[in-house]
């Protein structure tokens, strides 16, 4: 009676089979088949109302027919065993990846290298989650490099900065643990590093403040994109011995380095791109081997040997996507004089067996080219299917001058057909090796686009696309074309991209002269807008005094300038020659007439112009007077001379008399 309460305590049943057979033994079969029993008994009510036909036909059992078999007990006992030791729900496979079809290709480690060279390639690529791996085997530099004798170096690109510095702190920790190497780490932050240098950032950038001299952007020294990680193998302990030469000679002393100096060069992908080590060392490289075998005595005329024995000792990693991309763009640009693309002889093919089913319909056919003879458009198409069949020479004017007139020319052709026709011409050029994407091709199609006579929603569009294609180029404008351009907006009313092309000389730090000033002032007074010629005067006549030199309001300049300001403010010129008579509303409009801006701009460009005028006619008075003649020095005057002391009877005589008249 108290096995009952027992079972019943055991909620699993495999513990319950399990502890019934350590303590039953072979009486477990009895108390097995009782359990089958009461759950027989235990079953789900049924249906009072109906019998099932599986009943009736069904003979009473006794309980020991619901006993099983003693081999299937049996059977069921290491079962339950089984299950006491491992269940079902532990019994999960192990995860199974799908073979990848990418297979890295990693750099060949020589038969000669030192024996952790291969496990630290693997441990690079895989453990370190380097890319791009390129293998250098310098140890036939003579002489050596800097960095050590018998080098070996392998390049290695990271996907960061924060990747880069903890990638490179794990390898010389490996290293360290696993081959008990002290490898050194140029350009390498560790965390307690990184955490002063971020702390004096933020004293620094505290006592700063907002001082604009600092530098957006700027790394302050916390990056540097590019760690060297340098150790050397295989060095024994050996101590200073004496050196002889090839003729047993004492030629002096030192310590012989043996071993293998391994270099790794862990950088970021602009950082790589950047220096470029590889072909740099490459040269080195070939000019080390050139050299030695100059030294040997061997001939060096055979590049192509020197260029295989060059390759064999350095091994690049495949091109990036990057590179890949660039050299299908170069293989683009090749020219191509004498082929044909085959969907345009599919297309000539076409054209001419049309005309074939066409000249059927004689008086039609004759009808249709009479029409057609008077559309530029198609005419110009039948050139450029000209151009195609015959392979005929482009030159870049040449080109440029159909791109235009595809856009340009009056016809009743739509917009579609136009920019189908210069993407023709455009793929053209680009086989033939013509500049498509230069600064003056894309400004002659912006150009031809916004003032084409076919000018919708898809030439909007396209006009959009270049001018994004030219600001993505960063080139600056020269005067004519940014003049160029003011027209073609103006006319066709985009005064926002008007005001942008306006401005885009200042962005490249160069001067707009007064050519540019008088077509935009010009272009206003045309348009008649009050407010945009309001807003137009108040700040424009300030960037031509800021101009260096400033732009004077003279010629031109000043009669445009003028005529602007007397759309903004017809009563200006008016206000200025006519002042109001002394009376009791005198002071309120000579105040209003001061506070006018476009008062005061007219008055201080006829003041500049007055002066300028006045230094010009001053200027002109001194050429045209009659420069003196230079005053000659006068010629010394001559002293008279000295009487001699002889003198004759009468003047004696005469000398006696007068001073006898003196004494009387």
């Amino acid at each position: 009676m108290s096995l009952r309460p027992a079972v019943a305590a055991l909620a699993c049943y495999g513990c319950r089979s399990a502890v019934l057979r350590a303590v039953l033994g072979s009486t477990w079969t009895g108390v097995r088949g009782l359990g089958v029993q009461r759950l027989q008994h235990l079953a789900g009510p049924t249906r009072n109302f109906s019998i099932s036909q599986r009943r009736l036909d069904s003979t009473p059992r006794s309980a020991d027919d619901f006993s099983p078999a003693p081999a299937l007990q049996e059977e069921m006992g290491d079962q339950d065993g089984d299950g006491a030791e491992k269940h079902w729900f532990l019994e999960v496979e192990p995860p199974r990846h799908p073979p990848s079809p990418h297979v890295p290709a990693l750099p060949t480690v020589p038969s000669d290298a030192p024996s952790l060279l291969e496990p630290m390639i693997k441990y690079v690529y895989q453990d370190m989650g380097l890319d791009d791996l390129a293998l250098l085997d310098l140890r036939d530099l003579d002489p050596p490099a800097a960095l050590g004798r018998n080098l070996m170096m392998l390049f290695a690109t990271a996907r960061s900065e924060r990747h880069l510095h903890i990638s490179s702190g794990r390898f010389v920790r490996w290293l360290r643990r696993n081959y008990k190497v002290n490898a050194k780490a140029d350009g390498l932050i560790g965390p307690g590093e990184l955490k002063t240098k971020l702390r004096r950032l933020r004293k620094r950038a505290k006592l700063m403040g907002t001082n604009t001299m600092i530098v957006p952007g700027g790394d302050n020294g916390l990056s540097t994109g590019w760690v060297c990680v340098n150790f050397s193998t295989g060095e024994g302990e050996l101590g200073e011995t004496a050196s002889f030469d090839a003729g047993g000679r004492y030629s002096g002393f030192g310590a012989a380095q043996t071993g293998t100096t391994v270099v790794i060069q862990c950088m970021t992908e602009s950082r790589r791109a950047e220096l470029d080590l590889e072909t740099l060392w490459r040269v080195v490289l070939k000019r080390g081997l050139e050299r030695g075998k100059k030294v040997k005595g061997e001939a060096t005329n055979d590049k192509e040997e020197l260029e295989a024995l060059v390759s064999s000792k350095i091994q690049l990693t495949p091109g990036s996507p990057a590179s890949q991309w660039q050299a299908l763009r170069q293989a683009s640009q090749q020219q191509r004089y004498f082929s044909t693309l085959a969907r345009r002889l599919q297309a000539q093919t076409e054209a001419h067996t049309d005309h074939a089913g066409e000249t059927q319909a004689g008086v039609e056919a004759a009808t249709m080219e009479t029409g057609a003879a008077k559309d530029g458009f198609v005419e110009l198409r039948r050139e450029v299917d000209a151009l195609h069949a015959r392979a005929s020479s482009l030159s870049q004017e040449r080109f440029e001058a159909l791109v235009t007139s595809a856009l340009q020319i009056e016809s009743p052709a739509p917009a579609s057909e136009r920019l189908a026709l210069v993407d023709e011409l455009l793929l053209t050029g680009q086989e033939r090796g013509l500049a498509i994407e230069s600064g003056d091709m894309l400004m002659n199609m912006i150009e031809s686009v916004v003032t084409s006579p076919a000018y919708d929603a898809d030439m909007a569009r396209a006009q959009r696309n270049l001018e994004l294609l030219f600001a993505e180029k960063r080139c600056a404008m020269q005067e004519s074309q940014v003049m160029r351009l003011m027209c073609a907006y103006a006319w066709r009313g985009n005064w926002d991209r008007f005001w942008d092309t306006f401005r885009s000389p200042p962005r490249f730090l160069a001067r707009r002269s007064a050519a540019v000033y008088e077509l935009a002032f010009r272009l206003l007074a045309d348009s008649r807008d009050v407010k945009m010629c309001r807003e137009a005067v108040s700040w424009m006549y300030m960037d031509m005094r800021r101009e260096e030199p400033p732009v004077l309001p003279v010629g031109e300049l000043y009669r445009s300038l003028r005529a602007c300001v007397l759309v903004a403010d017809p009563g200006a010129e008016e206000m200025i020659y006519n002042q109001p008579f002394q009376d009791s509303t005198a002071v309120r409009e000579t105040r209003s007439i001061q506070r006018n801006e476009f008062v005061r701009v007219l008055k201080d460009a006829e003041r500049q112009r007055a002066a300028l005028d006045m230094a010009s006619r001053s200027q002109a008075w001194a050429k045209a007077l009659p420069r003196e003649q230079p005053r000659q020095p006068a010629p010394p005057r001559e002293q008279p001379r000295e009487q001699p002391l002889e003198m004759d009877a009468a003047a004696s005589l005469h000398s006696a008399l007068l001073a006898g008249r003196r004494s009387s």
